[in-house]
């Protein structure tokens, strides 16, 4: 029950742990499984989004300057590459938070978005 609570508030990797650490003392406890199969997979997206944070974060800090060179605008194309990469590869669940999906894909379309205009 602990796990589903940190997995209801957001909190994957706590939920992930107690999970695991109940599906390991009862390998037949099907909720300790569904709770530590969905952790891991919401894990993947919300890093997905942790990655789009620090990403954009450096994106801007290149794009404001005047001057840009060509080493930054292939730093640009290759974190955007990422993104995108990313994105493609995370695993689909219909148990995932509709606004972890939402905002993953918001993300995504604006990475596919500035990776089409600049290169």
């Amino acid at each position: 029950m602990e796990a589903r609570y940190y997995y209801e508030n957001g909190e994957f990797q706590k939920a992930y742990d107690k999970a695991k650490e109940a599906y390991i003392l009862n390998p037949y406890n099907r909720m300790a499984f569904t709770v530590y199969t969905q952790s891991q997979i919401a894990k993947e997206w919300q890093i997905f989004l942790n990655d789009c944070k620090k990403y954009f974060t450096e994106i801007n800090k290149i794009a404001n300057k005047h001057n840009i060179t060509d080493k930054e605008r292939q730093k640009v194309k290759i974190m955007l590459e990422i993104l995108i990469s990313e994105y493609k590869n995370l695993k689909p669940s219909l148990l995932i938070e509709y606004n972890l999906k939402q905002k993953a894909k918001h993300q995504y379309i604006k990475a596919k978005k500035l990776y089409e205009k600049v290169f």
